[in-house]
């Protein structure tokens, strides 16, 4: 397998995870856990949303939480916003990046924000603007890339389609989602060994979610194909609220530990990730999904019990 020195992880989890949570987090604590993901050491976070407070009232308090961050030199703040208000108050918020997103499918997009892919991306058009005026680099995800939860298949031309007119409103980087865990790894190469080639120059960042256990074979997958940028979340938490079925990211310190086991370095601390997944675990009073919080990285070792110690001492 060809692997890469070194990949890049983006935090999605106070986003991505939060965002879908019923019980409202207070702000103080969204911003414990951005500064505790920070001193791991991880180098991007999509920390918050700019979007209406009405349609995702979780993440009303982006402004407050943008504001309180303790930004760690060498760690990229960035959030998610839907249109050009949202870009405008990330903006005045002083984000280092705006996510966008758009669906491959059209059933999707229309019940993810309510307008056909057409219209989201006429008004990506007014966000790519604000955000190149303002100095701060745009990445478009595409959700729904390997699959919807409402057509089907995607084909790739439908998404080779949506990524060029993003490439063509100047997103320099491009966020392939797997939004309800359709995708597998044959599936990924094919759509990746296409989408490369034809977009020389794009930064591809992979977004999984974990629904049936496919999201780290089918990121080895992309690794393979050349991809070096992941999305992934604290303790696997998220889920798409606009897609049945949508359970949580890819586990970040699942993925960490995994990639480190390879021998791929992150430069994130495992130890201090798996602390912050355990604090993420109280504050939303539940268990998490993520399996090295549990058992602890493939390092770990056990006492010997008394009576094999006493057989080995013995020859």
């Amino acid at each position: 397998m060809r692997l890469p020195d070194h990949v890049t992880i983006c935090e999605v989890g106070t986003r991505d995870g939060f965002q879908i949570e019923p019980e409202f987090i207070p702000t103080e604590q969204k911003v414990e856990v951005v500064d505790r993901l920070s001193e791991a050491g991880v180098p991007r976070i999509e920390v918050t949303s700019f979007v209406h407070p009405k349609a995702v009232p979780q993440l009303r308090d982006a402004e407050a939480v943008m504001a309180a961050i303790r930004r760690r030199p060498g760690t990229r703040y960035a959030a998610l916003v839907p249109n050009d208000k949202g870009a405008a108050r990330a903006v005045d918020a002083g984000v280092d990046a705006i996510h966008t997103v758009v669906s491959a499918s059209e059933s999707h997009n229309l019940a993810n924000v309510n307008m056909t892919i057409a219209e989201s991306i006429e008004k990506l058009r007014a966000v790519a603007q604000i955000a190149g005026r303002a100095g701060v680099p745009v990445q478009c995800g595409v959700s729904t890339s390997f699959g919807c939860p409402f057509e089907g298949e995607v084909p790739v031309a439908q998404l080779e389609s949506v990524v060029a007119r993003l490439v063509d409103l100047g997103a320099r980087g491009i966020g392939l989602a797997d939004t309800t865990g359709m995708a597998n790894p044959r599936q990924v190469s094919d759509v990746l060994e296409r989408l490369l080639p034809r977009f020389p120059g794009i930064e591809w960042t992979l977004h999984t979610h974990d629904t049936r256990a496919m999201a780290i074979p089918n990121i080895l997958t992309a690794l393979a194909c050349g991809v070096t940028n992941f999305d992934a979340s604290i303790g696997g938490l998220g889920g798409c609220p606009f897609a049945p079925g949508a359970s949580g990211n890819v586990c970040s310190e699942d993925l960490v530990h995994c990639l480190h086991a390879m021998g791929v370095q992150t430069g994130i601390d495992l130890t201090k990730l798996i602390a912050v997944s355990r604090r993420v675990e109280q504050i939303i009073g539940r268990a998490l999904p993520g399996q090295v919080m549990k058992a602890g990285p493939s390092t770990r070792r056990y006492p010997v019990p008394d009576t094999v110690a006493s057989r080995l001492q013995a020859g």
